[in-house]
């Protein structure tokens, strides 16, 4: 059912069954279809004008509630042969808050007069205060812990309950608003039914992993919901004549704000990396045997739960007589659970310059871990790496670095025997070709221009003789008369 078709049919409703708080004026009624509701409930006041179908009224003040234009009808009535006209305006008016709150009355001028009608209270109470068992629906958010520590994961459940004889459509979410927190998703949106206090529901539940960026008091923002809700007479049993859907009526429903208490990390050591939760290192080389000029991947991992999407690089320690080269990293986050665990692989190519026995020493991570308030650290063993001269005669590196320094750096050079022969400046100079090598220099560079020279000569008369025909007749009866 439509808004306006709605509207029309709460009007009706109202004008037969009169509420004591729809109070009037002459030329002007307000009326609403109830005063007593909560913040997940909405109620329609409607404001009729007689005597006219053009005034505009002047509304109270209404900043207490969001306010939906719910439409406006016009009407002619004849009575006793006096044709008389009206127009109501209905709006449906949607709590922000729990309270009391007094509508004061609402005004219009007609023929230079001011009606005004009288005002009245509406009372909104909270979704919890109602007992469980007389809710066909609701909504709840919560959080794992409201006392984080800067950084760690607090998860977030968001749930909406429904009867199962609870119809639903058209449900939309604003999106969920976490301010400064960073969040990331935990999974799809989970459907399963649950029994609560001996009740049946459907639920539809949302989770997401939170991380507070900054210490002190840090607030969740409530969240809201609206859909299109059927009651159908749950106390009787409907009959095979009750054909068709209920009529559907519109409901917004909030959770409540949550406050978080987020408490500073201690002073961490110079070398932290970051990370706040669980997590453990690992490095591994792809071969420990190998020889001056080849290459080994060292690959360090790590991995666990708590902000793992900021895994990052571990400062590696000096590995002296060896080349490192990056490579491309690798990893991926798990959402499945109700952690976020993440994994992520560091990959270096190391290459030895020297034979002998050499070892990549322990890596290093520093954590904290929130469990134990305090700092810890994770390391690796010690790899060992076997080098042996290589087999090839030919050396291909020229220099090899001294002083594994920034700025200048001492070089020693590796391969003297392919330098040039001729080392002074002697080398630049020009050399003078005498005797017959320079005649026969000479006479090679001479060829090639005279060739093309004799080439280009007799094609050109060929192509004369072949487009003049006089003066092809003239050679061909010379060569007859010298035969």
């Amino acid at each position: 059912m439509s808004q306006r078709a709605r509207a029309c049919l709460v009007s009706a409703m109202v004008a037969l069954t009169w509420a004591p708080a729809a109070l009037c004026a002459q030329g002007i009624r307000v009326m609403i279809d109830r005063n007593e509701i909560t913040v997940e409930e909405q109620f329609v006041l409607q404001v009729a004008i007689q005597g006219t179908r053009n005034a505009q009224p002047q509304l109270p003040d209404l900043s207490a509630f969001r306010v939906v234009d719910g439409g406006q009808q016009t009407e002619i009535q004849v009575v006793n042969g006096a044709m008389t006209s009206g127009v109501t305006f209905s709006l449906y008016l949607l709590p922000l808050q729990a309270g009391r709150f007094t509508i004061g009355p609402a005004s219009v001028e007609i023929d230079g007069k001011v009606y005004t009608s009288m005002p009245f209270a509406v009372t909104v109470h909270q979704a919890s205060e109602q007992p469980i068992a007389s809710r066909d629906y609701f909504l709840t958010a919560r959080i794992s812990d409201p006392t984080p520590y800067v950084g760690q994961q607090v998860l977030y459940t968001w749930q909406f309950y429904r009867r199962l004889y609870v119809e639903v459509d058209d449900a939309r979410l604003t999106s969920l608003d976490f301010g400064s927190i960073l969040a990331e998703e935990l999974g799809e949106v989970r459907q399963y039914q649950t029994t609560l206090d001996g009740i049946e529901y459907l639920v539809s539940e949302i989770r997401r992993a939170l991380f507070p960026q900054r210490a002190g008091e840090v607030v969740i923002p409530s969240s809201e919901l609206t859909c299109l809700v059927a009651l159908p007479n749950r106390r009787r049993r409907r009959s095979l004549f009750d054909l068709g859907r209920a009529p559907m009526e519109k409901k917004i429903l909030r959770t409540e704000p949550i406050a978080l208490k987020v408490r500073p990390l201690p002073t961490p050591p110079a070398d932290y990396s970051g990370l706040v939760g669980e997590f453990e290192i690992r490095a591994e080389l792809s071969k420990d045997q190998l020889r001056v000029g080849e290459s080994t991947t060292l690959s360090v991992t790590l991995e666990g739960a708590g902000n793992a999407q900021m895994l990052g690089e571990p400062k590696l320690p000096e590995l002296l007589g060896f080349k490192v080269y990056d490579d491309k990293p690798s990893g991926d986050l798990d959402r499945r659970g109700d952690r976020l665990f993440g994994r992520k692989t560091y990959r270096k190519a190391l290459v030895p310059l020297a034979p002998g026995d050499h070892q990549v020493p322990p890596i290093r991570l520093v954590y904290f871990d929130p469990g134990a308030g305090a700092f810890r650290t994770r390391a690796t063993e010690t790899l060992p790496i076997g080098v042996t001269p290589s087999e090839s005669k030919e050396e291909l590196m020229l220099t090899e670095s001294l002083a594994p320094t920034t700025g200048k750096v001492a070089v020693r050079i590796l391969a003297d025997d392919i330098l040039p022969i001729r080392r002074g400046l002697e080398a630049l100079g020009g050399r003078r070709i005498t005797g017959w090598r320079g005649w026969g220099w000479a006479g090679s560079a001479l060829f090639s221009p005279l060739a093309f020279l004799a080439l280009f000569g007799l094609r050109r008369r060929q192509a004369r003789f072949e487009s003049d025909r006089g003066l092809r007749r003239r050679r061909n009866a010379l060569r007859s008369s010298l035969q």
